[in-house]
């Protein structure tokens, strides 16, 4: 007499014969360049629990993008050789696998907060969107650039490009010809030309 549990597995060998649970996969090789297609890695097939490598190994597998459309676009990141990754199966067909993101306990997350969509190299390099305050900040380390509703901000460790160009708008409104025949100021109208200068570079600089 036959179990349930064989008659469920031979009925899931007629209508799956080629099924195939997710896996994990170390990252052999990872492809570069534009072409259809192309956004894929080369594998080697892990043992979960232990991740110690098997003989198995998957060529070519695609990468399931963060964001794409057509013509091109898209958000494209290549995971590093050696990192795990987790390889599933379309409709668990051994013959359509693709990779579906990356394994949890083989990375450690950067700085990140709610509301907000973070790239960085985790050495001082960060690209920041937060949503919710509608700003954008790029950062290296040495240079900082924020785009603030309808205002910019560049600044390095000690001055913002905003303090800069406001302190030479100053000395220009107050310049002074000094010296025989006597002394002079520089014309009312130039000064009201320096001054109109520095309301604009305040509603598109902030410091």
């Amino acid at each position: 007499m036959i179990t349930g549990k064989d008659f469920l597995i031979n009925l899931f060998n007629i209508l799956l014969p080629n099924r195939e649970a997710p896996v994990l996969a170390r990252v052999m090789r990872a492809y570069e360049g534009p072409g259809k297609n192309k956004y894929s890695c080369d594998v080697k097939v892990l043992t979960a629990g232990t991740l110690e490598e098997t003989d198995r190994e998957i060529a070519e597998v695609p990468i399931s993008p963060v964001w794409m459309g057509k013509k091109k676009r898209g958000l494209y990141a290549i995971p590093n050789e050696g990192q795990v990754v987790i390889v599933e199966f379309l409709q668990w067909n051994a013959a359509f696998p693709y990779i579906a993101g990356f394994w949890s306990d083989e990375y450690e997350a950067g700085e990140f907060g709610k509301d907000k969509f973070v790239i960085t190299d985790g050495d001082g390099m960060n690209f920041v969107i937060d949503a919710a305050g509608k700003i954008i900040t790029i950062d290296n380390g040495k240079l900082q650039i924020i785009l603030n509703g309808d205002k910019c901000s560049v600044r390095n460790g000690s001055k913002s490009l905003f303090t800069i160009l406001d302190t030479q708008f100053q000395n220009i409104i107050g310049m002074k010809l000094v010296g025989s025949p006597a002394l002079h100021t520089v014309s009312p109208d130039d000064i009201a030309k320096f001054k109109q200068g520095k309301t604009d570079l305040s509603q598109l600089l902030e410091a």
